[in-house]
């Protein structure tokens, strides 16, 4: 027994379809890396003033010291 040829329209629709659903998962991933690399660069930041904060309270303790 052969298979049933599908028809030319079906397999148009088919192709469409994936088409459609490839751009959307295509779109996703986009969103998905520019939130990825919003995060990373917020943390970045966030830790790099958690540094600074960390040093000038450092730097001005050790002037108390040698103040007293």
């Amino acid at each position: 027994m052969s298979k049933p040829k599908e028809s030319k329209s079906t397999n148009t629709e088919i192709v469409s379809k994936n088409s459609k659903y490839l751009k959307q998962l295509e779109e996703e991933n986009l969103k998905l890396r520019i939130e990825n690399a919003y995060l990373k660069e917020l943390r970045r930041l966030r830790l790099e003033g958690e540094a600074l904060l960390k040093k000038q309270r450092e730097s001005s303790t050790a002037s108390e010291e040698t103040s007293n």
